[in-house]
């Protein structure tokens, strides 16, 4: 019974994670890419909920923490309702993102928080509009990461589609209830049709701090890439 609920729960959570809201006319391949990349996120972090759910040893309590665990992770809650920093890092706030955006920012702390207002990338040419580093010592090998991890995209001044983004936090140092890592705003805009996607949203790594730069700089290309959409001949 425990195996069939939590199938039934990690399914859910699957297909509003890996898909989210974000309506489709079509499905290009890299789009089919991005839902993989990220089926398999999810996959490895709820895989041992459905494992030991079969197992006779687990509790009941055990089990209970699991799904409420797996609810945490595929929430979709209001940003100034539900992130921490609100009340814990407020000067990280308003630095870069304006309280409109806040206002519209929807997701949780294990993903992060966006809002989309239909952005799309009809081209593989972007340009990196601004990289602003609020630490002061992490937005040169920022961009060095994110230049990278464009390396399928031209990068021209007068592309369509732009990148901009701002480090407002940074852990240089592993703790107890910390990895090294950034938090980092961003936004994607297409200038001919003016729409945007933000995201705040943190990435970090047990190899220290320029891993975890790696990490954010893909995690903002996935998106990227999940908004691509090949032009239709």
């Amino acid at each position: 019974m425990r195996a069939k609920l939590a199938c039934n729960v990690l399914f859910k959570v699957i297909r509003k994670m890996v898909f989210g809201k974000r309506p489709t006319v079509h499905c290009p391949l890299s789009t089919i890419h991005y839902a993989v990349r990220r089926l398999i996120t999810v996959l490895l972090i709820l895989h041992p909920l459905v494992l030991f759910s079969q197992e006779s040893t687990m509790t009941e309590a055990e089990f209970k923490d699991g799904v409420a665990f797996i609810g945490r992770i595929s929430a979709n809650k209001p940003f100034l309702k539900d992130a921490s920093d609100v009340l814990l890092e407020p000067k990280s706030l308003n630095t870069f993102f304006t309280d409109r955006i806040y206002q519209r920012l929807e997701g949780n702390a294990y993903f992060g928080y966006r809002w989309d207002e239909g952005f799309t990338c009809p081209s593989k040419e972007v340009f990196i509009a601004e990289i602003k580093d609020l630490s002061g010592t992490t937005g040169a090998a920022y961009r060095v990461a994110l230049t990278q991890a464009l390396a399928e995209y031209q990068i021209k001044p007068d592309a369509v589609c732009q990148i901009g983004a701002a480090i407002v936090g940074v852990e240089e140092k592993e703790t107890e209830k910390t990895l090294p890592g950034v938090m980092v705003e961003a936004y994607l805009l297409n200038t001919s049709t003016r729409k945007s996607f933000f995201m705040r949203y943190g990435a970090g790594s047990p190899r220290g701090l320029a891993a975890a730069l790696r990490l954010s700089a893909e995690m903002l290309v996935a998106e990227l890439e999940g908004r691509y959409e090949q032009p239709r001949d």
